[in-house]
Parts: C-alpha cells; sequence; structure tokens
C-alpha cells in the first residue's frame, strides 16, 4: 500500500459519523426487578449465578456487592468512631493504644476493599457492566455523540425475556416528560385505516408499503417532497407511539451516591433518558401465533393502556384548541376558523402531548388481553432456524419498518 492509499483512507475515517445508534428489545436496565414474573431478590441471585458473568451482569449482582460493601463500610466507620470517643475517658497509654489499633484497622479493612471489591476471587476486575454503561461517561460520552438514539421496546406484556420498562428504560418514579412525537390514534398519524385495532394482513402492509415507495420514485427525486413527507409521521399499526426525550446536560456527580438498588436503577434510567431518545413502542400482540384471551376489567392498568392514555390527552388538548366565539362575519367564518382549528390541533395534538417515565411504565405494562409472551423473537423476526422463521413471521414488517427508517435517517444526514 502506497501513502497515497495510505492518505485516503485517512480522509475516509475522518468522514465518517456516528449518525443513528439503535436499540431493539435490550435490557439497557439489566432484568433484575424487571423479570415478566415478579421473583425475590434471593432467586434472582441463584439465577444469576448460574448463568456466570452473564447472569451477574443482567441481575446486577456485582451491583449489589458493591452497595453492600459501602453500607458495611459505612456501619463499621460508625463503630470506629464510637468507640474512639469512649476510649477519650481511658488513661492515656490506653486510648492510645486502643486508637492506633483502630487505625491500622481501618487501613487495612480500606486497603482490602479498595483490592476486593471489584475482584473475584481470581483477581480479575468485576464490574456490573450494566451499571456502568448507564452511569459512566466514557460509555455514555460515545451514546451521545451519535445524532440520533433510538429504542425499540415491545409493549402490553409480550415481551418474556425483556420487558417493557428495560428495553425503554422507564421507572415507575421516575418524572422525566417524553414528548409524543406520533401515535397510532387519530387519521394524522396513522395510515389511512390502519388505526387501533386493525387487522390488516403483512400482505397488505407490504402491498402498503410498495405503493409508498412507488409514491416516493414518480417524484422524480425531489427532496423536498421528501422531506414534506417524512415531516408528517405515518406509523404502521404495529406502532403504538413514538416519543422522545430532551437532550440535556447532567453532570454525573449530579446523581449522587446510591444508597440501594432502587435508588440505582432510577439513576440509571435518568441518566439514559438525558441522552435524547427516541422510543418506539410495539404492539405484536395480533401476531403472535397463539391467540390471546381478553383480560377482566378488574385486572386491566387502573391508568389504562398507552392508546387510552394518549387518546384522553390529545382529546383534552384538542377541546382546548376550540374557538370559544365566533368571527365578525358569521357562520361561514365561524366554520372556516374552527376547520383550520381542527386541522391544526389534529396536525400538533401528539406532538403537544407530554407523558412522564412513571406513566409510560404503568399504561404499556400490560393491555386488555393475556397473552403468550413470544413478542422478543417475534418483533426482531428470529429467522435461525426454519421453526423459527414460521413462528415468527409476522414480525417482519417491523423490522422491514425499523430499517426503511434507519436508510432515510442516513439519506438525510447532511
Amino acid at each position: 500500500v502506497n501513502d497515497n492509499n495510505n492518505n485516503n483512507n485517512k480522509n475516509m475515517l475522518f468522514n465518517l459519523h456516528p449518525n443513528v445508534f439503535c436499540t431493539t428489545a435490550t435490557p439497557h436496565l439489566g432484568v433484575s426487578r424487571q423479570t415478566y414474573f415478579p421473583i425475590p431478590r434471593i432467586a434472582e441471585t441463584i439465577i444469576g449465578a448460574g448463568m456466570d458473568t452473564t447472569g451477574r451482569d443482567l441481575f446486577r449482582l456485582n451491583s449489589e456487592k458493591n452497595l453492600a460493601n459501602a453500607a458495611a463500610g459505612n456501619i463499621v466507620g460508625g463503630v470506629v468512631g464510637g468507640v474512639r470517643r469512649l476510649s477519650a475517658l481511658s488513661p492515656r497509654n490506653a486510648a492510645n493504644t486502643i486508637s492506633n489499633g483502630f487505625n491500622d484497622a481501618k487501613d487495612a479493612r480500606g486497603s482490602d476493599l479498595r483490592k476486593h471489591d471489584d475482584d473475584d476471587d481470581d483477581g480479575n476486575e468485576m464490574e456490573c457492566i450494566i451499571r456502568n454503561m448507564c452511569l459512566q461517561e466514557k460509555y455514555l460520552t460515545p451514546l451521545r455523540n451519535f445524532r440520533r438514539r433510538v429504542a425499540y421496546a415491545n409493549a402490553y406484556g409480550t415481551d418474556f425475556q425483556v420487558p417493557t420498562e428495560t428495553a425503554a428504560f422507564l421507572h415507575p418514579r421516575s418524572g422525566v416528560g417524553h414528548f409524543v412525537v406520533a401515535s397510532r390514534y387519530g387519521s394524522s398519524s396513522s395510515i389511512e385505516g390502519e388505526g387501533e385495532g386493525s387487522t390488516m394482513t403483512s400482505a397488505e402492509e407490504e402491498k402498503a408499503a410498495e405503493n409508498e415507495s412507488g409514491t416516493k420514485e414518480e417524484n422524480g427525486g425531489n427532496n423536498e417532497e421528501l422531506v414534506q413527507q417524512r415531516s408528517s409521521p405515518v406509523l404502521r399499526p404495529f406502532i403504538v407511539a413514538v416519543v422522545r426525550t430532551e437532550k440535556t446536560s447532567q453532570p454525573q456527580s449530579h446523581y449522587g451516591a446510591a444508597t440501594d438498588d432502587a435508588d440505582e436503577l432510577i439513576r440509571m434510567s435518568q441518566s439514559l433518558d438525558s441522552l435524547g431518545w427516541t422510543k418506539v413502542f410495539i404492539d405484536v400482540r395480533d401476531r403472535i401465533p397463539v391467540p390471546g384471551l381478553t383480560r377482566p376489567a378488574w385486572l386491566r392498568p387502573v391508568c389504562g393502556s398507552l392508546d387510552d392514555l394518549i387518546r384522553e390527552r390529545t382529546g383534552l388538548q384538542f377541546r382546548s384548541l376550540q374557538p370559544s366565539s365566533s368571527g365578525a362575519n358569521g357562520d361561514d367564518q365561524t366554520t372556516s376558523n374552527n376547520g383550520d382549528a381542527s386541522k391544526n390541533s389534529s396536525e400538533s395534538e401528539t406532538s403537544d402531548c407530554i407523558l412522564t417515565s412513571q406513566e409510560l411504565a404503568q399504561s404499556t405494562n400490560a393491555g386488555d388481553s393475556f397473552d403468550f409472551p413470544l413478542g422478543h423473537t417475534v418483533m426482531i423476526a428470529n429467522s435461525k432456524s426454519e421453526g423459527y422463521t414460521r413462528i415468527n413471521s409476522q414480525g417482519r414488517p417491523v423490522m422491514d419498518n425499523l430499517a426503511e427508517e434507519m436508510v432515510n435517517d442516513v439519506l438525510e444526514f447532511e
């Protein structure tokens, strides 16, 4: 390879940009306290230990060990301080002996903890990679450099391996706001005739996608028209909603020290949210090959489903945008104003809707039916074998949609 080629290679690498970072049904927060069926911590510990390093990471066992060591260190420090105060009442020589003894013990304990807190029995470094990837700047900085960060998550309790809360890093105590960019509720945010409860088959969806692609080709590469089309989100029926968090600047010291496992989990959730993400909630209930059973009303979420919540919020906003008085030119102007107001509110209703992480966690936890939790493999259209291909074939449109969105994002990058 000559020098000219080396220079060209350097220039090519220099022009690479971190554009889109996308995850699909990924356990961002691990699976501790996030399992499909709630299990006690002792059971998580046994299962995680049986899965070796992967299990310790997913169940954040190393993280809990560090928290326990920190708590034990605080207790020992308090006992040492109390004994020192008592030793002040003893004769001078005895006080010096006791004080020196505890100082030696403290130094030995501190060095041992520093040496062994993050080491296993073989002296290898033991760190909770799930926690570190959410909280440490050496992992957050590369993520922050991407132009867009996208997370696909299954909704309504259909994912056994990766439930919604960890896939979309939601927390029932977090108040982080999520702006609803688009939803399948309302004609302005979904394909005509493909609202909630649509029974469009995969073949019909593929035909609709082909028609949409043909329309783009007829535009003859008119970028302005394509951008206008992209500015009005067109959602497939399996997309419940697309939400977005604001990118904020939060220094690492803002989170402070975690006092227990629950505090650490909310810190992880809010730390990731602060990077600014687009979260896509997927409903594959009608694509799972095993039919579901209707859930009794008393077992449904108190806040309703995510569809219901968005419908309620956007309905309130729609009513608040209605004109309160007629125009000066009589009924004709009033009708015109009402038409304009309806159009404007229809276009902006979802973008003005804000849901907290807590509300999203509650409304996506369960739907109006009991479904066999095969959503994980269905959504990603797992095709590792002939049997899996047949079972998960209905998930292909989901991945096709994701691929199309990523290609469009790359093509629009300037």
